[in-house]
């Protein structure tokens, strides 16, 4: 939304009708045929997805980001699930009023379009990560990203992350299935002294050494 100039972006947050969500209300669910797009207006959801019996949390999304918006554009099945990690508030749009906009903003469909490149991107970024580089280079991008996303800055620089996901949800967005694993190289940071963690709750303290620590080559387990 932030890139879109002003006149728009208030046509955009417009749209649709607007719904609000509770924390553990499902906004859109897997394998559904429904097209509707949401526009995230406040708050926060995590998109999460089902393969077999594994429940694999993919991404966060945040107030100005849409949801929904590959079945809305392509007409397929809901790819994932889309569940409310704190108060939502969003537009509800249905696909012949986002279609229209669309025809009448055409640079709107190209930014939404461009969103789906880097989703895609993003994804394949992830699987040549989760194929080459340590469990904890893999931790260490999914903290920093988290940050970016939703953490909440401190005034001594330090950063907190929220408690909407579990260990076995950071495991999943880390690309292994072992929680012992994510448990050790949390512990490795915590006594860096780089992170505080307990009970679903992580502080990074330091983001530009946690950045540092990654990308410094050497010999890791």
């Amino acid at each position: 939304m932030a890139q879109l100039p002003a006149q728009t972006r208030a046509e955009m947050i417009a749209l649709g009708v607007e719904r609000r969500y509770r924390v553990g209300d499902v906004l859109l669910k897997q394998g559904m045929a429904t097209r509707e797009m949401l526009l995230l207006l406040d708050g926060f959801v995590k998109v999460t997805a089902e393969s077999g019996t594994e429940h694999v949390l993919l991404t966060i999304r945040a107030a100005g980001d849409p949801v929904g918006d590959l079945a809305a554009m392509s007409g397929q099945l809901r790819s994932a699930t889309v569940t409310a990690c704190t108060p939502v508030t969003a537009r509800f749009v249905l696909p012949h009023t986002l279609q229209a906009f669309l025809r009448h903003r055409p640079q709107v469909a190209e930014l939404i379009n461009a969103l789906v490149v880097d989703q895609l991107a993003m994804a394949n970024r992830r699987r040549v990560e989760m194929a080459t580089l340590p469990v904890l280079d893999r931790l260490i991008g999914v903290l920093l990203d988290l940050v970016a996303i939703c953490g909440e800055q401190q005034q001594d620089g330090s950063a907190t992350l929220p408690n909407w996901f579990s260990q076995a949800e950071l495991a999943a967005l880390v690309g292994t299935s072992s929680v012992d694993t994510i448990q050790r190289q949390l512990r490795s940071l915590r006594e860096q002294q780089l992170i505080e963690s307990g009970y679903r709750k992580i502080t990074i303290l330091d983001p530009d050494k946690l950045a540092a620590l990654r990308v410094r080559p050497h010999d890791r387990e």
